[in-house]
């Protein structure tokens, strides 16, 4: 009988999310997102949540409810439904911004002004609401209201005004903290791919719907779901362990997992006569604070199906604190991509490669890989011992689920030098196996999803990880000429395979990974992996998908699913042509029945540029053979156009005859637009990663410039790498001349002159050349000269000259588009000149005294008095970038 209640119940439920789908569809949900991601002001906020409600509640609420939405007293928002109703909603809304709702604090604080509101309701005849929801650009909560009738009977100071209530009502705001009906935990609006927030939205408005269906007098427990897990979890971290830092964050997870799903009650649970204390299989105990913890898990309806249950545990590993898991760059998989890779794996391997091969995840985390299908030989391990509890009744079929740290457990043997499987951490069977296989030619799949952190500081995938990849196979790989890639762990992975190899005799091997696509498109720093790789592997299929796609990544970069399988002969030695990759495009929908699948929307061809034909050192061509001196005078290290880096350390350096400093970090689109990829300054940049601008490599430079600037990254184009242009092309001396007048304006060209005593590169003390200053100085003389507030730039360009730009400009002939780009920004210079005046002494760090101040200089100008002919710069300078865009395509630098 249960078990048909069970079954009626759980159709009741897809029934009812199907009907709140109808009420608010995606495409609603994507306007809210925007709007709340776009609001700048706490009514764009309001704004945006009262036509989602509106939406929602009254325009495809059921017609007999004659739901309304008003505003009584002020409020933000007020949902009532008229008519003889047993069961109505009066739902009170209250909106903020820039508050944290994950905090008691910031809740009380709305819930203080709500119930002023309610008093006044009372006070007017009106009936109290029954629903409240406070919200933010980023959250939302919901409150049971007649948790907080008691309230209204209190002796508070009624003649406060509701918005200034949680200021000037202390009484009220003290008992609210103390409140526990306020200890919920909010829905999360942002952050994660869509889909999760997708789904948020969806039970906030189930939540609503279920209190005014109980018309607010049952006992409401918070629902939970992926969408309030995580703030569920953050709590729980904070109030349960006595000794937090003598538990592993991982073992935190499990713990809250096992609690909250009850699922091994014989190894977890309360010790009967000592509640703070939990045990632990083994016989282990941890110190937690007892009764917080049960007074937590009873807020919570925890009444799990099966379904639930997998669903939970399946994004356990996005839990896991960010100073540990996150920083180490896991990242788990979700089942369609899972589903997908197994797909690719039947057509890559074999259609029967689950039964026919040895499976080993070596990176298994709670088994997101595996879990739905069953093999015959499978080996799972871990770094993370606690997950190998926490994926416990999941492919019970795996010879072994084992903790085993796969780049440094067992890296210092070999089966020849020692052939005792007993010496081994990894587990006598996979030993045994292993040396089989290489006897019997049986197929053995490496299959995981590696973690993506890097032991440097290029910060490519996230923050700088220093320390996290240097162990046994890193000095492996450095060892055996694997080059700058030994830093990046999933690189690591793939090296740890190739070791195994060697060390087994393996001759039958497939590699199956999740990884990022950027050692795929070649680069110096890749090379010398990428010719290990792929001169004993070919790629046998892939796909390329948005990193968003899995949980709490950016959605600005690619992931790739790609499977290689052994070459029949090792050549072990440097390619002499680097293999074109194509790779299916993919992204996962999902349709009216909440039912997720894999749809294909195109191809990605990858042609892996490498020294010397790549873009970074074709820039830099012109400097080989030039012997200029360092620097003989003082200058400035700089981190942007006014800012002078501290550091005792400068990357950067500066030559003699130099007109400045450009940054050229890498070769691939993305980074190029990033803070740090590509800028020129006019002295030395203190991070280096680039080169001195000097006139015998000018042109160069700013088609460099250029093309790493003008490139709109996508997630799909994000890691492709420039490669030289094709110089023989009819566009290419138009290219040059648009990209110089584009690197003098664009927002990276950091180019501003000094007037500072401490440096100079010209005969005059104090004073630094801006030498991409553009207009000639006769010109500028005869816009100053009669200005008697221009005095000080008049006498600052006694026995000076024009810099080198203009000296440029002067000779060469110019496209339409640049023409247009130096009209308007010599318009907006004249607008901005006599305002120099105005604020110089109120800025001197700018140097707006400087008849030669750069373009950067000019901007802080214009952002003070702002003028019409900036807006005409804008729209020509984007035109020209447009060009630029598309001729760096034609010119053959990206394909």
């Amino acid at each position: 009988m249960s078990q048909i209640y069970t079954i009626q119940q759980n159709a009741a439920a897809d029934n009812l999310r199907k009907v709140i789908k109808r009420k608010f569809p995606q495409k609603s949900a994507r306007v809210l997102f925007n709007s709340l991601k776009n609001a700048v002001v706490e009514k764009d906020v309001e704004n945006a949540w009262r036509k989602a409600f509106t939406e929602y509640f009254v325009e495809n609420g059921p017609k007999d409810e004659n739901a309304v939405m008003t505003s009584p007293y002020s409020v933000d928002g007020f949902i009532s439904t008229e008519g003889n109703l047993v069961i109505a909603l009066r739902l009170l809304m209250e909106f903020k911004f820039k508050t944290d709702l994950s905090e008691s604090y910031d809740r009380a604080r709305i819930m203080c002004q709500c119930v002023h509101y309610m008093k006044k309701f009372q006070e007017g005849g009106d009936e109290l609401p029954n629903v409240i929801v406070g919200a933010d650009e980023d959250q939302a909560f919901v409150l049971v209201a007649n948790k907080f009738y008691k309230y209204l009977l209190g002796d508070y100071d009624w003649s406060i005004a509701p918005n200034e209530a949680y200021l000037k009502d202390k009484k009220l705001m003290q008992d609210l903290l103390k409140d526990k009906n306020l200890e919920v935990y909010p829905f999360t609006l942002s952050g994660g791919n869509f889909k999760e927030r997708y789904s948020s939205i969806l039970d906030l408005f189930e939540s609503i719907d279920s209190i005014k269906n109980d018309n607010g007098k049952g006992q409401y427990k918070v629902k939970v779901s992926p969408a309030t897990i995580l703030g569920m979890f953050d709590k729980f971290n904070h109030l349960a362990f006595r000794e937090p830092e003598k538990v592993k964050p991982v073992a935190q997870v499990n713990i809250f997992m096992q609690m909250l799903m009850a699922k091994n009650e014989d190894e977890y649970y309360f010790i009967p006569r000592n509640h703070n204390l939990y045990h632990l299989p083994g016989d282990k105990k941890v110190k937690v604070f007892g009764y917080k913890i049960e007074v937590f898990l009873n807020h919570y309806d925890r009444n799990f199906t099966p379904k639930e249950i997998d669903k939970l545990t399946s994004i356990a590993d996005t839990l896991i604190e960010a100073n540990t898991r996150r920083f180490k760059g896991d990242f788990w998989t979700p089942t369609v991509w899972a589903r997908r890779a197994d797909k690719i794996m039947q057509s890559a391997i074999g259609p029967d490669y689950k039964k026919e091969a040895l499976v080993w995840d070596c990176a298994a985390g709670v088994r997101n890989l595996t879990r739905d299908f069953s093999y015959n030989d499978l080996y799972i391990s871990t770094y993370h011992e606690d997950e190998i509890e926490l994926g416990d009744g999941y492919n019970p079929e795996a010879k072994e689920a084992f903790q085993y740290d796969f780049l440094n457990d067992d890296v210092d043997l070999t089966p020849e030098d020692n052939p005792n499987p007993d010496d081994w951490k990894m587990p006598n069977s996979l030993f045994n196996n292993l040396k089989d296989a290489a006897k019997t030619n049986k197929k053995v799949v490496f299959y995981t999803n590696p973690p993506y952190g890097t032991a440097n500081n290029f910060n490519d995938f996230g923050n700088a990880k220093a320390n996290i990849a240097k162990g046994k196979i890193n000095a492996y790989m450095k060892k055996n000429g694997y080059g700058k890639a030994a830093q990046q762990l999933y690189t690591q992975f793939f090296a740890r395979v190739l070791k195994l190899i060697d060390d087994f005799k393996l001759k039958n091997v497939y590699i199956a990974f999740f990884t990022n696509t950027r050692y795929l498109n070649g680069g110096e720093y890749w090379q010398k992996f990428n010719d290990k790789l792929f001169s004993k592997f070919t790629l046998q299929q892939g796909n390329m998908f948005n990193a968003g796609e899995f949980s709490d990544t950016a959605d600005s970069w690619p992931i790739t699913f790609s499977v290689y399988k052994q070459k029949a002969q090792d050549y072990n030695v440097a390619l002499k042509e680097s293999p074109i990759i194509t790779l299916s495009v993919e992204k996962s929908v999902v349709d009216s029945n909440n039912i997720a699948s894999i749809e294909k929307i195109g191809d990605k061809v990858i042609s892996p540029v490498y020294p010397p034909k790549d873009l970074s050192t074709w820039v830099r061509k012109p400097l080989e053979d030039i012997k200029t001196e360092p620097a003989n005078y003082p200058y400035p290290q700089l981190g942007s156009a006014m800012g002078v880096s501290k550091g005792h350390n400068p990357a950067g350096s500066l030559l003699k005859d130099s007109l400045g400093y450009m940054v050229f970090n890498s070769d691939n689109i993305a980074k190029g637009t990033t803070q740090n990829g590509v800028f020129i300054v006019s002295s030395s940049a203190y991070m280096g990663h680039g080169f001195n601008v000097l006139p015998q490599g000018f042109d160069r430079a700013v088609v460099g410039f250029a093309a790493r600037r003008a490139v709109k990254p996508t997630w799909i184009n994000a890691q492709d790498n420039y490669t030289e242009p094709d110089m023989t092309k009819d566009i290419y001396s138009e290219y040059v001349n648009d990209a110089l007048v584009f690197s003098l304006f664009n927002n990276a060209s950091c180019q501003a002159a000094y007037r500072n005593d401490s440096w100079s590169n010209t005969n005059v003390r104090g004073k630094w050349a801006n030498e991409w200053f553009w207009l000639p100085i006769d010109y500028v003389r005869g816009k100053i000269e009669d200005v008697p507030s221009l005095s000080l730039m008049y006498d600052d360009m006694r026995g000076d000259e024009d810099r080198f730009v203009a000296k440029e400009i002067a000779k060469r002939t110019f496209s339409t588009e640049a023409q247009s780009v130096l009209k308007y920004a010599k318009e907006v210079w004249i607008d901005t000149l006599e305002q120099r005046s105005l604020i110089w002494d109120d800025y001197p760090e700018l140097y707006l005294q400087a008849w030669d101040a750069g373009w950067f200089q000019i901007k802080q100008v214009q952002k003070k008095f702002n003028t019409d002919n900036y807006a005409k710069f804008q729209e020509a300078y984007a035109v020209l970038k447009d060009k630029l865009e598309q001729n760096t395509y034609k010119l053959n630098m990206l394909c």
